[in-house]
């Protein structure tokens, strides 16, 4: 596309010139030096290795046999080999030579050792992963790996993956030159160091978290504190949201003797065990560090997005409802947009074990999201609560110990010493309690002694990695159930399709039955009686199974009516309106296609503007109010379908009109100076069609308010605002002036995209905030017809090289929507069983970029 490719030329005459004037500025890490600008070892030659277009036959030492690897025409490798230490030696060099710099920051980050490579302004961030414990419990669930290899084959699998993987970064790491060393570690005059077997378990940890539900117990009680009236707080942050449409509508239960635990074999606890209470939180006081830190824990959880935004969508049709007879799945999580992505696509075979193709995450060995030659999946975060907080009572005779019922017991004190580059090593330790680590260390002592301890489900042994393994290797629905049963850590719901017809949805992971507590708030840790007795047995996690509706629909709202299953799943998960919107569009489709599937990936009607907009026209009429002003924006609206597409005005307009309804409704929570987030869209639905007049009416006036009178209010509002900001003329409220998609560079070097984008916080195809950097993170669609076919997109590129033509080729599919078919571009996946059919049938056809053939010593072709 001409856009792209003038973009490109740009950035590869600009991006050297600017990189030598940032090196000349004190303005943060760039510690290369003037030695990267020379015309050999430097800048310059920066590409000439990584982007390789050309066939190549290289030595990788330890292999077992020949490895071919195929490159396609989107720098997609499919991987052939005869091993599974192989196989996933092939994996680990294409991610380092594709994606080293990305691997191993985010694998610092995880760990807490970003301050090794950028210096003291990442001290902060490290503390916080150091209290979080994520490389303590990877160590923990590595050892149990090793400790459980020689009983099982499938832990067996798992970890000659991992040491494949391992091998084959360290063989790209032991081939760097500088030709193929990337730019960013030039900039920052870093060498990475041999990757080690446990920074697999270390990013897993990491992405478990990053989707757990932080630590909304502070969150909770702020509010229900500063509120200080109980029915306000559960109006405005109710259990369930109002009109939500569960995942489950068929709870499916499996066998109970087949699967007698909780996922990843954890003790399992019958319902009539359990004793959940809420908290009478009385005249508990918001404590003075309560808000620091969550606002640390928000500032340095933001690399998956702002949690208002993260989500995802899911949803599978079977042959009744589809054109072919066959299953259909699609899946696009929704994440922190970055460059280089997430996701690393990718396919492996293993003649006999293993033909697998899809997102892989760069520095994990497998298949997150994709499919096998029989079985699909796809994955959205279940969007409940896994992080309980339990202030620990310190023994006033001695600080290193806390009340435990009615023993003192000694905390375990953990010492993480943070290396700084350029500076001194900086003294840190975590006191670990029975509950786990207290968090509040990262503050100092600016409140006292570190003691809100964090019970995070995913913190200790977890088998992710063991599930996986198996999920890459199913074909069936019982191979799906099966490998699901591993899958331990905080739960996502995993949506399935199959070559037989199956459809179903499992809510995988364990989740906490709760004693003595909800885990809506900070409690006492002094009570053994108070925590979390056990887990849901996994034969009883939330799960459907071909419904007689024929399809399944995932968009992180409720994964089923607790009335259903009997125990309590701690909340609320996401407001519902992209899962009632894509609940309405399968409800009503029939003979559905791909196609048909990817116009709805596409979709951006937005189901609370068709909602509210009615009731402010009608305000409006009933007003009789001769404001041309206002008038001006009622003619628009009356025109409008609810799309939030970037060529028009209205969408604009609904933005600041919801914003300013929210205003005029939610004073009650600006007088207790509550953030206006806490404004859920649901709860103001539930205002209006019920006509709440407590909140219609605005307190600082004496007479009360009625509905129509405080829309009215809002659209004079919003319409002040919009001249204000944006001036009189409708030509500059076109809603793609301001609504933009930016996608930044791990480092903030560059930058894709800088475009109008369609799609709201709403719209199935989600794009939240006026400046989009979180949303569809890669888009797939299955379909099991005649012919299996898989689609796939995510915005960005196979390479982390900004000139290469694979930085940002698969951004342009992703992100050009076609007015025609209604949708954005899709590359149809080459899933070929063997290199030799691969060849013969795209040999020639541009389909095959170039070859790859990984040899164990000289002379063996």
């Amino acid at each position: 596309m001409k856009r792209a490719a003038t973009a490109k030329f740009l950035l590869s005459l600009v991006g050297p010139i600017a990189l030598i004037v940032l090196l000349s500025m004190p303005i943060g890490p760039l510690s290369g030096g003037l030695g990267i600008i020379q015309p050999v070892g430097g800048i310059f030659d920066v590409g000439r290795g990584l982007d390789q277009q050309s066939d190549q036959r290289i030595v990788i030492p330890g292999i077992d046999s020949e490895i071919t690897i195929i490159i396609d025409e989107w720098g997609i490798p499919h991987i052939y080999a005869e091993s599974v230490f192989d196989a996933f030696t092939g994996l680990g060099y294409m991610q380092a030579k594709d994606r080293l710099f990305q691997m191993v920051m985010q694998t610092y980050l995880a760990a807490g050792r970003i301050s090794e490579v950028v210096g003291e302004r990442a001290v902060t961030t490290d503390m916080f992963h150091r209290s979080v414990g994520l490389r303590k419990s990877a160590v923990e669930t590595f050892e149990w790996y090793l400790e459980n290899e020689n009983t099982s084959t499938d832990v067996a699998y798992a970890l000659e993956a991992n040491r494949g993987l391992t091998h084959g970064v360290n063989a790209f790491i032991n081939s760097m030159t500088s030709a193929n060393m990337p730019i960013e570690f030039k900039l920052l005059g870093y060498t990475p160091d041999p990757w080690q077997e446990v920074n697999s378990f270390i990013w897993a940890k990491y992405m478990t978290w990053g989707l757990s539900g932080a630590i909304r117990d502070l969150d909770r009680l702020i509010l229900r504190t500063k509120l200080n009236n109980d029915t306000m707080y559960h109006e405005i942050l109710p259990s369930v949201w109002p009109y939500t449409v569960p995942i489950v509508q068929e709870q499916y239960n499996l066998s109970i003797d087949d699967y007698p635990y909780a996922p990843g074999g954890w003790p399992a606890v019958l319902q009539s065990d359990s004793v959940v209470v809420e908290e009478d939180i009385g005249d508990l006081l918001v404590q003075p560090e309560y808000e620091p830190l969550l606002k640390v824990f928000e500032e340095v959880t933001r690399v998956f997005g702002d949690q208002e935004y993260v989500g995802s969508n899911s949803w599978a049709v079977n042959g009744d409802k589809s054109a072919s007879g066959g299953a259909l799945l699609a899946n696009d999580p929704h994440l922190s947009l970055q460059a280089p992505s997430l996701w690393y696509e990718a396919q492996i075979v293993i003649p006999g074990l293993l033909n697998v193709q899809g997102g892989t995450l760069p520095g994990t060995p497998g298949v997150l999201i994709g499919h096998t030659a029989n079985i699909a999946w796809g994955m959205t975060n279940m969007g409940a609560d896994f992080v309980d907080l339990f202030v620990e009572e310190i023994n006033p005779s001695n600080a290193s110990e806390y009340r435990y019922g009615d023993e003192w017991l000694p905390f375990n004190v953990v010492e993480e010493p943070i290396k700084v580059k350029g500076g001194d090593v900086v003294d840190f330790s975590v006191n670990w309690s029975i509950h786990g680590p207290c968090i509040d260390g990262i503050l100092g002592d600016t409140y006292g002694l570190a003691n809100i301890a964090m019970n995070w489900t995913g913190n200790g042994v977890t088998h992710e990695m063991l599930a996986l393994g198996l999920l890459n290797r199913a074909d069936t629905l019982e191979d799906y159930f099966d490998a699901l049963y591993w899958w331990d850590g905080p739960p996502h719901n995993f949506i399935y399709a199959d070559t037989e017809g199956n459809i179903a949805v499992t809510v995988a992971g364990k989740m906490p039955v709760r004693s003595g507590y909800s885990g809506k708030y900070p409690v006492s840790g002094s009570d053994p009686n108070v925590g979390m007795i056990g887990f849901i047995p996994y034969a009883y996690n939330p799960r459907a199974v071909n419904p007689v509706s024929g399809y399944i629909q995932t968009a992180n709202q409720l994964s089923i009516d607790p009335d259903e299953i009997g125990y309590k799943i701690l909340g609320p998960q996401d407001e519902g309106y992209r899962a009632r919107r894509i609940n309405e569009w399968l409800a009503g489709a029939s003979s559905v296609t791909a196609e048909d599937l990817m116009v709805l990936q596409a979709d951006v009607v937005d189901i609370p503007a068709r909602i509210i907009i009615p009731y402010v026209l009608d305000a409006w009429d009933a007003a009789g109010n001769g404001d041309s002003d206002v008038q001006e924006i009622i003619d628009i609206l009356e025109q409008w379908d609810f799309s939030m597409e970037t060529n028009l005005t209205a969408p604009t307009i609904w933005v600041y009109l919801l914003d300013s309804i929210k205003q005029n409704i939610f004073d009650e929570l600006t007088r207790a100076d509550v953030s206006l987030r806490y404004a859920f869209t649901p709860v103001l639905e539930w205002i209006l069609k019920e006509n709440i007049s407590y909140y219609l009416d605005d307190k600082s006036t004496q007479k009360p308010e009625s509905m129509n009178d405080i829309l009215v209010a809002a659209l004079q509002s919003a319409s002040a605002t919009i001249r204000s900001e944006l001036g009189n003329s409708t030509a500059d409220w076109i809603y793609g002036l301001h609504h933009t998609i930016v996608i930044d560079h791990l480092a903030d070097m560059t930058s894709i995209g800088n475009e109008a984008h369609r799609g709201s916080i709403y719209t199935v195809n989600v794009a939240g905030g006026w400046q989009v950097k979180h949303g569809p993170s890669r888009r797939m669609v299955v379909d099991f017809g005649t012919t299996s076919k898989f689609y796939t997109v995510y915005p960005g590129g196979q390479s982390q090289v900004m000139f290469s033509k694979h930085w940002d080729d698969l951004f342009d599919l992703w992100f050009d929507y076609d007015p025609t078919t209604k949708h954005y571009s899709y590359t149809e996946e080459y899933f070929i069983s063997t290199a030799t059919k691969f060849a013969a049938d795209y040999g020639g056809s541009g389909a095959i970029e170039y070859t790859i053939i990984m040899m164990p010593k000289e002379g063996t072709l």
